[in-house]
Order: structure tokens, then C-alpha cells, then sequence
């Protein structure tokens, strides 16, 4: 029987800055199938991430660009 690697999935929360969601979306999207985009509560900004853990590093990259354009990501540990 052939042994099979399954592909975990992550789900991170961050806090960010409101007015940047929709920009933070569109650029998520924008990389087809990386991950499932949510808002969970748009008055205080926060969002959450749902990704196949082989695209941690990708998710980290886009996050951390997100800075140049003056969107701040927080992580939450539990909302």
C-alpha cells in the first residue's frame, strides 16, 4: 500500500489594521489556492488565515510585505 504525505493545515489570527483588509485580500487572492481568507470581526480587525502548512513560508512572506504598504499584522493566539 503506498504510503501517502498529507498536507497539515494551519489556521493563524491576526490583528490588522482595518482600513488595509481589503487590500491584504486581494493580494491573498491574487496567489491562487494559497489559502482561505476570513474576517472574523471587522471593527476590531481581525482575520484569519487558513493554509496548507507547506505554504508557511509563502504566507510569512506576504504577511511581512504587507508592512511596505502600511498594513501591521498581530498575531492572536485565541479570539
Amino acid at each position: 500500500m503506498p504510503h501517502y504525505k498529507m498536507e497539515m493545515e494551519k489556521t493563524k489570527k491576526y490583528f490588522v489594521n482595518r482600513d488595509g483588509i481589503g487590500f491584504f485580500k486581494s493580494i491573498l487572492e491574487s496567489y491562487e489556492d494559497i489559502g482561505i481568507f476570513s474576517v472574523l470581526d471587522g471593527d476590531k480587525g481581525i482575520i484569519e488565515i487558513i493554509y496548507p502548512s507547506n505554504f508557511d513560508k509563502e504566507i510569512g512572506f506576504i504577511i511581512e510585505d504587507m508592512s511596505n504598504y502600511g498594513i501591521i499584522f498581530q498575531e492572536v493566539v485565541d479570539v
